[in-house]
């Protein structure tokens, strides 16, 4: 890759990161990150300024703890750059670290969150995995390590960490991702209506599906203390429903190779929806 010779955080760092792909913006355009791909299209071609959030302050007050850290826990030299990939100059990478004689990079998060993520799965999270393939993909190397660090109760900084591979399919996949987003949005002026219905629906979809899942819980619950027995109680119904056999039509056609005539094809007709993205 090639070295950017730029500060992090700086004001030219962050000019210089207005028309790239970022690896910070990886899970977004995945849809799994901190903004939708449409709340990052505002941001990068729309002129909305960023939001500097307490936690992501805090990262940056922590990072260099953690950096030292590892270094001495691996006797590695990873120090923080800018690179841009060679491959395809529009992938750009802040790293945490890199270090280029053992020839990984080492990407920090400060997030008790993230921290329990790590702790219970082993692996990060989806929207930092994306941007460690990202990050990969720029410098053209096969391993990152990740490091999270929390304070605990007693108020020491607790670090844990792991080595995430290259993963080619993922890449793939990502780059993808990010040319959809570019032939979307690039060139596409803001429309005040269109983000305007966005924001409305994607709230209250969100609003929704916790709605739909607390209900599902409270149903669940329900039918548990009625203990197997239809009863009506406090202006709930609980009943028992029976599903009979029913034969799957398309997989036996699939598997016999049998042909239903066309006397039996049922009219076909328009329909139109909106989806909410991922």
């Amino acid at each position: 890759m090639k070295f950017i010779n730029l500060q992090q955080g700086g004001p030219e760092w962050l000019e210089y990161r207005k028309d790239k792909f970022n690896a910070s913006e990886a899970g977004d355009v995945m849809g799994c990150g901190f903004n939708k791909p449409y709340k990052l299209a505002e941001i990068k071609y729309g002129g909305k300024e960023v939001f500097q959030s307490e936690a992501m302050r805090l990262g940056k007050e922590y990072e260099p703890k953690i950096r030292e850290y590892i270094n001495k826990l691996l006797n590695a030299d990873f120090q923080p750059v800018v690179g841009l990939s060679d491959d395809d100059p529009r992938f750009s990478a802040s790293f945490d670290g890199l270090d280029i004689i053992g020839g990984e990079i080492l990407e920090i998060k400060f997030s008790a969150n993230e921290y329990e993520v790590l702790e219970r799965t082993g692996k990060p999270s989806e929207k930092y995995f994306w941007q460690i393939q990202h990050q990969l993909f720029v410098c053209d190397l096969s391993k990152c390590i990740f490091a999270v660090g929390k304070i605990d109760d007693d108020f020491d900084l607790q670090i844990r960490h792991v080595v995430v591979e290259r993963d080619e399919k993922a890449i793939k996949k990502l780059i993808k991702a990010w040319n959809e987003f570019e032939a979307t949005y690039a060139k596409a002026a803001p429309d005040e209506e269109w983000l305007s219905l966005s924001d409305e629906i994607l709230t209250l979809s969100a609003q929704k599906k916790e709605l739909d899942d607390r209900l599902d819980e409270l149903k669940k619950r329900a039918i548990k203390k009625a203990g197997g027995v239809e009863i009506k109680a406090y202006g709930l119904t609980i009943c028992k429903s029976e599903i009979k056999p029913s034969y799957d039509y398309k997989a036996y056609c699939e598997q016999s190779g049998a042909v239903i005539p066309d006397e039996f094809l049922k009219a076909g007709c328009e329909r139109w929806s909106v989806r909410v993205a991922n």
